[in-house]
């Protein structure tokens, strides 16, 4: 499946980044104590418009966390994950997929929503606060198994009832939706603060949106709010 591509070339760039660290198990030390790092707590919203084709818009409680390494005391390099979970259907009227309530969910996915950014920090009032503001490429990717309490042989059907197909058939196009058009791309923007509340440690917030890129080249007929995200969350940050 294309998501087990994606994971390999993580992998690989893992090993790249790996093979440019210091050399040695003191070298390997001094760069981790370089980085900072940081836990999330966010609310995940994503707008739809489907009418009675799906759920209504998700919201959805989200963990997640970064690691940073400063370049210089305004910039930084950070990578972020932010995990999610949601029942989805596939609707063949509309030839995509949608939020689904509990009476007609296909599919459970698990997104790893990942965030690659420079982040530009403000300190307008030296260490009593932190201005954050940053922006980069997102990757969401998103692992599709079988809803609970049923089996891939059961009818599918939707609010307009029988559709023709199964459930394992129906989870099958949600996978090849999700991971076909490039449909895992949403650049992203940002911005926080963080307050100093302890020696090394920073209690903050953030507002993020994500944009569904992808819909330039898919040209599918979607409402205009589909495919954006936007959360909202707190952070502990150290280092």
């Amino acid at each position: 499946m294309k998501y087990f591509s994606v994971i390999r070339l993580a992998v690989v760039g893992a090993a790249l980044m790996g093979s440019a660290l210091p050399l040695g198990a003191q070298g390997f030390r001094s760069f981790f104590e370089t980085l900072d790092w940081s836990i999330r707590g966010s609310m995940l919203f994503f707008p739809e418009d489907n009418g009675n084709a799906s759920a209504p818009m998700p919201i959805l409680p989200s963990l997640g966390g970064g690691v940073s390494y400063s370049l210089n005391d305004l910039l930084a390099l950070e990578l972020s994950l932010d995990l999610y979970g949601n029942t989805y259907d596939y609707d063949y009227g509309l030839e995509r997929v949608v939020p689904a309530n509990d009476e007609f969910r296909t599919s459970f996915v698990i997104g790893m929503l990942w965030g690659l950014q420079p982040v530009f920090r403000f300190r307008p009032r030296g260490d009593a606060f932190t201005i954050r503001a940053y922006g980069g490429l997102g990757f969401d990717t998103r692992i599709v198994f079988r809803a609970y309490g049923i089996k891939d042989n059961e009818e599918h059907t939707n609010s307009s009832g029988p559709t023709g197909y199964t459930i394992g058939e129906a989870s099958k196009e949600i996978t090849r939706y999700f991971w076909g058009g490039g449909r895992w791309i949403f650049p992203f923007i940002g911005g926080g603060m963080d307050f100093d509340v302890l020696d090394g440690v920073l209690l903050g917030f953030d507002i993020r949106a994500w944009f569904p890129l992808w819909r330039i080249w898919t040209r599918e007929g979607l409402p205009p709010i589909e495919g954006f995200r936007f959360g909202l969350g707190f952070r502990v940050s150290f280092g």
